[in-house]
């Protein structure tokens, strides 16, 4: 177990029930002596299966396909599909890559599979990637 439990509440309906049960677990599986509770706003930010999709399985056969290096190839697919602006700093043009941590879920879906395409469409021709089974439920 890791040391994060993670559970988004609503608004209308119970919580007390499921902050007491995850504080139960934590203590009970960690055997640690204290805990920090921390509650956020729950911006559907990218899930963790879509980011192990795109740099564990898509980002990794393009380097082994090309042998270019995963940031670079991370900075192209940005560059195509994600918001870029410039902006001056100190006197210099500077590019602005929106980061795929800032996409919520259906973003990082729409960018995930544009991606799929360019990819096996007009960067590597012939080129097909091994997706998992349960790709398609990642991008809709």
């Amino acid at each position: 177990m890791t040391n994060t439990l993670t559970r988004i509440l609503k608004r209308d309906q119970p919580k007390a029930h499921i902050v007491e049960g995850m504080t139960k677990l934590f203590f009970q599986k960690t055997g640690l002596e204290d805990a920090l509770i921390s509650i956020k706003e729950n911006r559907n930010t990218r899930t963790g299966r879509q980011n192990n999709l795109y740099w564990g399985v898509i980002i990794r056969q393009v380097h082994h396909e090309t042998r270019v290096s995963e940031e670079a190839i991370h900075l192209h697919l940005g560059e195509e599909f994600l918001d870029v602006r410039y902006e001056e700093v100190a006197g210099k043009v500077q590019k602005v890559i929106k980061s795929t941590t800032k996409l919520n879920t259906k973003e990082m879906g729409e960018y995930i599979d544009n991606c799929i395409l360019y990819i096996q469409g007009e960067l590597l021709p012939g080129f097909k990637l091994d997706l998992p089974d349960d790709w398609k439920e990642l991008v809709n």
